[in-house]
């Protein structure tokens, strides 16, 4: 690929934006990173400084009248306006989690996407996680059989992350604990949704009520039950203020050959039982499948420096989706598979844990017009 037909990447938010500079590196000879926009000018600043960047914008629209490709490392509720803006303008969007924050945000972002020449991924690293990837190509060797139920749990005490130094709230205020529900899904539920092939119907959930910093809207502890399509149980476990060390990338599963369970806590290790194969009523290592189940791509170039080296692979999976123009790894509808349950949660723990649908995004009516055909189809 020659310079003149390098994909231009801009990045959307300097401090979260850094965690997609080791992904950018290695495909250095299929894009270039050349701008930068934060509204903070320091942070712009030596974003540019730090990563060698040309272009150092002061808005999110000049950002975009220089490149192809926006990566959103904004907050989360500008995610969805931003993805919009970048998409009518025929750019690419690499979003971080989640990908909105209310149902109308969704509607038109799935709009938004029909309407537009460029492709829309959401930048879920979770499900890229080592030991995550393992397990991922075990069930589809159908080593645990056939899966029924699965936990996920992301538990962060965050609460000096609410204010600022001088005691003005941050955005996590409002839209991360200023909430009740699972405010912040996808993590734990990204690689559940992977592994089972699956999507969520209804929600319930519920809280223990506001013990550790009560003059926040969200609950100490939440917690979700959710029913798939295909009849699977998934129960979710949230967490941004309990006095705890952090623990946020739990999982486990059960299959009818077999289960995993992710390490607890740093003492201990992920481990999997498959029935017929493992020693009687024994755990084993999942490090021990590593070297037939890890996938080649993801043995090489994985730079370790955040999220267990997870962090590096989003980009590069969609500049491979854009450059082959195959489908990426987590567009649209898988985006909103592992979004919206989270956003029906606020409406079940309003009302006492009531099951509440979680609907298809692949129906969603946004942008196919008034004469649906086979140019403006539903999914």
């Amino acid at each position: 690929m020659s310079e003149s037909t390098k994909l231009r990447v801009g990045i959307v938010g300097a401090v979260r934006g850094g965690g997609f500079i080791a992904g950018l590196r290695e495909e250095s000879e299929r894009a270039d990173l050349v701008a930068v926009y934060d509204p903070i000018p320091a942070s712009r600043e030596a974003f540019a400084t730090t990563n060698e960047v040309e272009i150092i914008c002061e808005s999110f629209e000049q950002l975009l009248d220089h490149v192809d490709l926006v990566i959103l490392a904004s907050p989360q509720q500008h995610h969805t306006p931003q993805a919009i803006a970048a998409l009518e303008r025929g750019i690419h969007v690499l979003s971080e989690v989640p990908a909105a924050v209310s149902l109308d945000q969704a509607q038109a972002l799935v709009g938004a996407v029909r309407h537009s020449s460029a492709m829309y991924m959401m930048s879920e690293n979770y499900g890229y996680i080592r030991e995550n990837l393992i397990v991922r190509e075990m069930v589809r060797e159908g080593l645990f059989g056939s899966l029924y139920y699965g936990e996920g749990e992301y538990l962060h005490e965050m609460k000096s992350w609410h204010t600022l130094p001088d005691g003005n709230p941050t955005w996590r205020h409002f839209w991360q604990v200023g909430r009740d529900g699972i405010t912040y899904p996808t993590h734990s539920l990204g690689p559940l949704l992977q592994w089972f092939d699956d999507r969520v119907v209804s929600v319930s959930c519920v809280g223990t009520g506001r013990h550790t910093d009560i003059e926040h809207e969200l609950q100490d502890t939440t917690i979700l039950l959710a029913r798939t399509l295909k009849g699977r149980l998934l129960r979710l476990r949230f967490d941004l203020l309990s006095n705890r060390p952090e623990l946020y990338a739990y999982y486990s599963l059960q299959g009818t050959e077999g289960a995993y369970e992710a390490a607890r806590t740093t003492r201990s290790e992920a481990v999997v039982h498959l029935h017929g194969r493992s020693p009687e009523n024994e755990w084993e290592p999942l490090e021990k499948y590593a070297d037939r189940f890890l996938p080649a791509r993801y043995r090489l170039g994985a730079a370790a420096e955040t999220h267990w080296g997870s962090d590096s692979w989003p980009i590069r999976d969609f500049i491979e989706a854009i450059v082959s123009g195959t489908t990426p790894e987590i567009d649209i509808y898988a985006a909103l598979d592992m979004t919206l349950p989270g956003i029906l949660s606020e409406a079940s723990i309003a009302q006492n844990g009531a099951w509440v649908h979680v609907p298809n995004p692949r129906f969603f009516t946004a942008g196919i017009g008034v004469e649906p055909s086979r140019e403006a189809p539903l999914a």
